[in-house]
């Protein structure tokens, strides 16, 4: 009796131990489940999931996640009128990039007798932009910072297949002192200058040399020009002396620098009448036949120069002389 009963007992025990064996098992099982189901939710609606537009927009998720990781870059916004290369002939690549436009370089002919002209004020007044554009000689121009239009004519020009270089405002002499936005000024420190000069170099794309706008003063002082052509030697600038103070130190301290001499010779519309204008390219070329090289400056904005300095190259040229890029000659 005690025998059955004792076996009855046991058969209970291994019972209940069989249900709670399956209990944990099933406990197990639903536990699982349940985080697979949470991992899947997870995915589905996180930001690479399937269900990423729903929440995130169109490939929010990859801009999200991509973006900081591979430093995805940022395009400014288009203001009316601006120029920008990729709206020419070279539109965009297959990954939807801007490509550069063809670019075909002004023939630059550096052998004696041969003119160099650098344009200054570039970029501040655009009216005369398409007349410039149609001189076909290899210009330099020297356009000036941090006006509203600097970047753009900078473009336009340099992809016309001309040169840039960057026109640096320099303190002028009282009462006129202040010679624009930008300006290098006497007493400046190393620091403050090459800080400076690095914030101008931002707002004129393609320049390769510098020259001096206006700077009477400025240009005056030699520790100012040292440090300015110190700062250009370091970017990789050429540099040109204006020349426009009798007292200027910018090929003093530019030649110092180990740089070749490139200094104006003939401001070519310090009056704009078109003959005086006429005179004064046939003295440049006078120098040229005489010295084997002449450099001269005009400017951007005068009404008869464009016209005139177009004229006269086609004239000079049918007397042999040749015309180059102020980077490719020095005197």
């Amino acid at each position: 009796m005690e025998d059955r009963e004792f076996r009855v007992d046991m058969r209970r025990v291994m019972a209940r131990r069989r249900r709670m064996r399956r209990l944990r098992r099933l406990r197990r099982t639903c536990i699982a489940a349940g985080s697979l189901a949470l991992l899947l939710a997870g995915f589905l609606f996180s930001p690479w999931g399937p269900c990423r537009s729903v929440f995130f927009g169109r490939d929010g998720g990859e801009e999200a996640a991509g973006g900081a990781e591979q430093g995805a870059a940022v395009t400014s916004p288009v203001t009316a009128g601006e120029y920008r290369p990729e709206q020419e002939e070279g539109g965009t690549g297959e990954s939807g990039q801007a490509r550069e436009p063809a670019r075909e370089e002004k023939a630059s002919i550096a052998e004696p007798p041969v003119v160099a002209i650098v344009v200054d004020d570039t970029g501040a007044d655009v009216g005369n932009l398409e007349r410039w554009l149609a001189v076909d000689a290899p210009l330099t121009f020297a356009v000036l910072p941090h006006c509203r239009d600097s970047a753009s004519t900078a473009d336009r020009l340099y992809y016309a297949g001309y040169r840039i270089m960057m026109h640096i405002p320099t303190e002028n002499d009282p009462p006129h002192s202040y010679s624009g936005a930008g300006q290098l000024s006497v007493g400046m420190s190393r620091d403050a200058v090459f800080a400076t000069l690095d914030g101008d170099l931002a707002t004129v794309p393609h320049a390769k040399g510098i020259n001096n706008h206006q700077g009477g003063r400025g240009c005056n002082d030699y520790p100012l020009m040292y440090l300015m052509c110190e700062w250009a030697r370091e970017r990789g600038l050429y540099v040109v002396d204006s020349d426009s103070s009798t007292r200027s130190q910018v090929t003093r301290a530019a030649q110092e620098l180990g740089f070749p001499r490139r200094r104006n010779q003939v401001f070519i519309d310090h009056q704009n009448e078109p003959e005086y204008i006429r005179e004064a390219m046939r003295r440049m070329a006078r120098i040229a036949r005489q010295e084997g090289t002449a450099i001269g400056i005009c400017h951007f904005h005068r009404p008869n120069t464009p016209s005139v300095v177009g004229e006269m190259i086609r004239e000079l040229r049918e007397e042999g002389i040749h015309f180059a890029f102020v980077e490719d000659i020095q005197n």
